[in-house]
């Protein structure tokens, strides 16, 4: 029996090889994720459209099922030894925590595993459940089936002990043996402006080498929540780890079709993918998967689920087509996702023809759903007959191209009171801040994100015409806002509203007003002023396969408006800097 000191749980040193069962997966019926027929039987829901899921079984049709694809689980933990999960587990696990393994006469080497990052307690069944939604195994008489159910699983427990020097190995560690990094953890959803705690530098530089050199060159797949903090009011683009370059941010919609309410918008999203809605009373389902202690939920969610439905669809695709690069996929899961809530979902259109392809030729985009839910049957397919882009040596790259403004950003003011300073503020029933939080909520709510504020400040960067890139992968917005002075930092970012527009009229909202919040010791959410744009970087997936330029009109122009009265600043300076081909 082995254990952690300090833990609450133990496991059973397991004997020999695991024993591979078969038989029907008696939990599948339940992966509405996997195949939604609108229903599932003894639940009652209001939210579930028959047809809202991964389109995962042609795939496996196909002959594909993640074998020989290894995926990284970088999360809280792996229960090693769960019976649906043990046949994919290989050697190649990292343990995080700084404790002395507390074991009896049995050795730790389980299996071949000589590092152990198992949970700690039933409490971290976070990572375990993860991995099951990408490889649990199928056909084996137990439990449900994962989208990638051959695929091959390591573990990195990185937030049993997350510091800084932790993340920046967990991503570039064993980047010539791991296809894809499944990261479904990010900052506090608060709302403000979070930067890497390793600095924004090193956090690139990490994620640069797994890009560059992964995979002989191929590059690693880094896969990463979208972030649950929408009912806070947070966005995704505020997290600079998530908008990375290399990066494919996830979002969530629900069973039916919808995004789920906890999930963030922004400009960095690349595509969305089944989860649940995570409402009392439920109204629609969650994610039936593996837990620790050979146990199963049917309760888990979030963009944290959503995101390993993708690292699973890329297992498959890298199966089909072990050639792809980091370029690739991404290119491909946006030409062949599904758009889901037309009506409302706040599309917008790209034509982009492929050559020597039928169809995928036009590119929507929504900040609520990025270019839609992933749809493992097309993009499988695609990538099967797909001509790579190349690797990093063929990216190009075009800036950064500053301008230094240093002038006022005007007030067009939507919320006419400022209730949110650097002290956390109890938002009380019918209290100011309440009312503060609920106007800035409703902002965002109703804001068209494909619109420029109007009223505010405008500043344009014509972009030189040696930088005549066709395609666009990935742009950075680097922007620093001070106080009135033209110092320090603006007393509450949260009052603004950032956009971004192309040559071609396409506008991404980098930044949209919010509140920003923190709980208390008792779990109370209180209001505080919003900070960090100072030398911030968006990144920013919107423009994804636009022409820098169009025809001779080559001007790129940021528009910041502030909707809040009271607390006014300045725009420094911005640059923006461009990559594709």
């Amino acid at each position: 029996m082995v254990s952690w000191s300090g833990c609450s749980l133990k496991y059973y040193r397991p004997q020999g090889q695991p024993e591979i069962r078969t038989g029907a997966d008696p939990l599948k019926p339940q992966q509405w994720h996997l195949k939604n027929l609108g229903s599932i039987e003894g639940k009652r829901y209001t939210r579930i459209k028959a047809g809202e899921d991964l389109n995962v079984e042609a795939a496996w049709n196909s002959g594909l099922n993640g074998d020989g694809i290894r995926v990284a689980v970088v999360d809280d933990g792996l229960d090693m030894t769960h019976p649906d999960l043990r046949p994919n587990i290989v050697d190649g696990s990292h343990n995080y925590r700084r404790q002395s393994l507390g074991e009896n006469r049995y050795s730790s080497r389980i299996a071949g595993h000589k590092d152990w990052p198992v949970p700690c307690s039933e409490d971290d069944s976070h990572g375990t459940s993860v991995a099951g939604i990408i490889a649990a195994r199928d056909y084996n008489g137990i439990g449900g089936t994962g989208i990638a159910p051959r695929a091959s699983l390591v573990g990195y427990n990185l937030l049993a002990f997350g510091d800084e020097r932790n993340i920046l190995d967990a991503l570039s560690r064993d980047i010539d043996k791991n296809h894809i990094s499944n990261n479904s953890w990010g900052p506090n959803d608060d709302g403000q402006l979070n930067k890497p705690a390793s600095g924004w530098t090193a956090f690139n530089d990490a994620l640069a080498k797994g890009l560059n050199k992964g995979r002989n060159g191929l590059g690693v797949l880094y896969v990463f929540s979208g972030g649950n903090g929408a009912w806070e009011g947070d966005y995704s683009s505020a997290d600079s780890a998530t908008s990375s370059r290399g990066v494919i941010t996830v979002c969530a919609v629900d069973a039916a079709g919808e995004r789920s309410p906890y999930s963030e918008r922004g400009a960095n999203l690349t595509v969305c993918a089944p989860s649940g809605r995570s409402t009392t009373p439920a109204t629609a389902p969650e994610i039936t998967t593996t837990a620790v202690k050979d146990k199963y939920t049917e309760d888990f969610g979030g963009t944290s689920a959503a995101a390993p439905m993708v690292s699973g669809v890329a297992a498959l695709m890298l199966q089909a087509n072990p050639r792809l690069t980091w370029r690739d996929v991404p290119l491909i899961l946006a030409r062949t996702a599904r758009q889901v809530d037309a009506s409302k979902g706040g599309w917008s259109e790209l034509r982009s023809p492929l050559a020597g392809v039928t169809g995928h030729d036009v590119l929507r985009y929504s900040h609520h759903y990025g270019f839609g839910v992933v749809d493992a049957e097309a993009a499988t397919r695609l990538a099967r007959s797909w001509q790579s882009v190349g690797g990093s040596a063929e990216q190009r790259k075009c800036g950064p191209f500053l301008m230094n403004v240093s002038k006022p950003i005007p007030e067009a003011s939507t919320v006419t009171q400022q209730q949110a300073d650097s002290t956390p503020a109890s938002m009380d029933d019918g209290s100011a801040e309440e009312q503060y939080f609920e106007a800035l909520t409703e902002l965002a709510n109703n804001l068209d994100y494909n619109k420029a504020p109007t009223g505010g400040l405008s500043s344009t960067i014509s972009v030189p015409a040696n930088c005549n890139l066709q395609h666009i992968e990935h742009i950075d917005v680097n922007l620093t806002v001070t106080g009135d002075n033209g110092r320090g930092e603006h007393p509450n970012a949260g009052d603004l509203q950032i956009a971004l527009a192309s040559p071609l009229g396409k506008v991404s909202t980098l930044l949209p007003p919010h509140p920003c919040t923190e709980k208390d010791e008792d779990g109370e959410l209180k209001i505080l002023a919003c900070q960090g744009l100072q030398d911030f970087t968006f990144g920013v997936r919107r423009h994804l396969e636009e022409p820098v330029a169009a025809g001779a009109n080559r001007n790129w122009t940021l528009s910041v408006a502030d909707r809040v009265q009271g607390g006014t600043g300045q725009l420094k300076n911005w640059s923006i800097t461009f990559y594709g081909r």
